[in-house]
């Protein structure tokens, strides 16, 4: 494999890219990035929906806290949701929630999680934890719209800051579009 062909072939596509294509930085910090191979600079940059808010997100929404993919969403409803055990949680407005989500997923914007909401604790409580004690709470499985989306790795940050042990926490990155990426079918709420 010629590897400077694919580096030529590659800085042509991304010279072909249309004029009128909105340029976005990737993330908050961060517009591009440049590299060279075999003496060829590279450039990546972005075009698409404007960064804040829309960044790309880590893999990992914080330490502890498991990144699953969608085969492991599959378990996860069959293990912990359908057993009453987990709830798969749609951090999106419910505006968004409303047109479909992930089957199963119940909504709690992640605005709401935040600890300058008054009624947090109230929500707390219904994801089981009592008085401060999560032993009893339930697992959640987190997401947004999709890698781009804050709210999912706020949400788990905001869990994870109420006391929320990392163990009972998993990131779902990809998220609502990975998900209809998939072909998977969604649902309506009611």
């Amino acid at each position: 494999m010629n590897l400077g062909l694919i580096t030529t072939a590659v800085a042509a596509i991304v010279l072909a890219l249309p004029v009128g294509a909105q340029s976005s930085q990737i993330t908050q910090s961060r517009d591009g990035f440049q590299f060279s191979v075999n003496g060829a600079s590279i450039s990546i940059i972005r075009s698409g929906p404007a960064c804040p808010p829309a960044c790309v997100q880590p893999m990992q929404a914080a330490p502890g806290v498991a990144t699953i993919g969608e085969l492991e969403v599959l378990d996860f409803l069959e293990m912990f949701v359908s057993a009453n055990a987990g709830l798969m949680v749609d951090v999106r407005l419910p505006e968004g929630y409303a047109v479909g989500t992930v089957p199963g997923a119940v909504n709690v914007p992640s605005a709401t999680l935040r600890s300058d909401n008054p009624y947090r604790d109230d929500l707390l409580n219904a994801l089981g934890v009592r008085s401060g004690d999560f032993s009893g709470a339930y697992d959640l499985a987190v997401f947004g719209t999709g890698p781009d989306d804050a709210d999912a790795t706020e949400a788990v940050r905001s869990l994870l800051d109420a006391g929320y042990p990392p163990s009972k926490l998993k990131y779902y990155r990809g998220g609502l579009n990975a998900w209809i990426g998939l072909g998977l079918n969604t649902a309506v709420s009611r």
